[in-house]
């Protein structure tokens, strides 16, 4: 896949949405353009990654497809994205199947098997899979076409908007070249790169950047120009839907809105904020378990030697190599009264997110 540049010059004073990586959750991306008043007046971006791991790829594709046609929306392609369309576009039938049964076993579906679902095909082997790509060729072109024309990056006046990351702002130098750096640059943010307009990305998940707390608010990096907005929504189980709002091409008075789809409760009581809070990323999870127990485990994180209990079912391997999904031991500073998305609900307190912060609150909840 080659490099495709869009530059536009946008009106002057219309305002300016982005979103990334809405990974299937058409809930979130209905409840998050609410969120953000979204509205024909508005400019909205939507940096890559539309589709796989949520419930509902066919459904947001389609979605996004009709909201082209209605507002100002200027859709990206994302690493995942391409890679789909790639497969299905030319997987041999091993590899067809590896990845369609890979995604049923881990994210309960996927793409493809919405569109063989919608066809009424059943899928037992790599044969079926690879004899039914014809049809699923001739029936969905409209969709694929629309994903095959995704650009890789679109320059404005003071923005650029991609996926994942680039290594230079010499746009020019990028075009036709191998697309695919582009769309997957893991944690683009450290890479100490600079640039003259403000690079707006997705790709990488914010909290993924942050070794105490975990929080999935868009990093706004005014030195170095970069914007990193991917809230980890349907990746992460704390994740939300990010909307980067600019007020207008020529503002920097950034803010933005999150949908996260957690039911909201009341907090009956207040607690403080704990000291010196550990969080575990899955980019370093290997832990030592010291103690198991029903619902919980006591760990050791190898690298830092930081102790926590959390429960069992972030814990993906209890044998000698031990690893844990992203966890936390934060408790989260509450005042009663506060309004709290709740994640999970254990024997020990409730997992809970406050203004896009998660953490543990050991109080009561009502509502």
């Amino acid at each position: 896949m080659k490099t495709k540049i869009n530059r536009l010059i946008l009106p002057a004073e219309r305002r300016i949405l982005a979103m990334s990586d809405i990974h299937g959750q058409l809930h979130h991306l209905k409840g998050a353009l609410e969120k953000a008043k979204f509205s024909k007046d508005d400019i909205l971006f939507i940096v890559g990654d539309l589709i796989e791991k949520g419930p509902n790829s066919l459904d947001v594709l389609r979605y996004v497809m009709r909201l082209c046609e209605e507002y100002t929306v200027y859709p990206l392609i994302g690493n995942v994205d391409a890679y789909r369309l790639e497969m299905i576009e030319h997987g041999d039938a091993l590899s067809l199947y590896l990845y369609f049964d890979h995604m049923i076993r881990h994210w309960g579906g996927c793409l493809l098997s919405e569109m063989c679902g919608e066809l009424g095909i059943r899928i037992r082997t790599p044969l079926d899979l690879f004899s039914a790509r014809p049809k699923i060729r001739k029936a969905f072109q409209r969709e694929l076409d629309f994903l095959r024309g995704l650009p890789t990056i679109i320059e404005t006046q003071r923005f650029i908007f991609v996926h994942g990351g680039l290594p230079t702002d010499d746009l020019a130098a990028l075009e036709g070249t191998d697309a695919f750096p582009y769309l997957k640059n893991d944690a683009f943010l450290e890479k100490g790169l600079r640039f003259s307009k403000y690079v707006v990305v997705g790709h990488w998940p914010v909290t993924l950047y942050r070794s105490q707390i975990d929080c999935s608010n868009p990093i706004i990096s005014r030195e170095q120009k970069i914007i990193s907005i991917d809230g980890g929504c349907s990746l992460k189980r704390t994740g939300q839907l990010n909307v980067l709002i600019i007020p207008s091409e020529s503002s920097e008075e950034f803010s933005f809105v999150s949908f996260d789809g957690f039911p909201v409760r009341t907090a009956l009581d207040s607690q403080e904020a704990s000291e010196n809070p550990c969080h575990i990323l899955f980019t370093d999870n290997a832990i030592r378990i010291l103690a198991r127990e029903e619902e919980f485990s006591f760990i050791e994180h190898r690298r830092t030697g930081r102790k926590l209990w959390v429960p069992n079912e972030d814990i993906l391997n209890f044998g000698k190599d031990a690893r844990c999904d992203d966890c936390t031991d934060y408790c989260l500073p509450v005042r009663q009264g506060d309004r709290l998305s709740v994640i999970q609900e254990t024997s020990r307190g409730y997992l809970v997110k406050k203004d896009g912060t998660a953490g543990w609150y050991r109080g009561q909840l009502k509502g």
